[in-house]
């Protein structure tokens, strides 16, 4: 599953829908583009809790791969957590490619 954020502000909503999605599915990749990178430092105590779940996970758990969009992060001055990983435009094509599922939030 493919989750693209483009919104720096997230609801209550989109938060429990990735904590959701984290939990259903095998392996999730939440890609922040756009102003979405600055959702990280906006929200930085649900990403905070949602990095020590991960980093907690059971051997049978779920993945889940935080990244960004390097060129958006470097054009707009956001500075991410190192937890988030920095990607390009070719490597974000390429997670596209390689989920079915892929859900925009903004």
């Amino acid at each position: 599953m493919l989750i693209t954020i483009s919104t720096p502000n997230l609801s209550t909503e989109y938060k429990q829908f990735i904590d959701a999605t984290y939990e259903q599915s095998t392996s999730t990749y939440v890609v922040f583009v756009g102003d979405g990178v600055y959702a990280p430092a906006l929200n930085t105590a649900f990403f905070e809790q949602l990095a020590n779940t991960v980093k907690n996970k059971v051997k049978d758990k779920p993945t889940l791969n935080l990244s960004f969009l390097s060129t958006d992060a470097a054009t707009r001055g956001a500075n991410l957590p190192e937890h988030f990983n920095p990607i390009s435009h070719k490597e974000l094509a390429a997670i596209s490619a390689k989920n079915q599922h892929w859900i925009p939030l903004s």
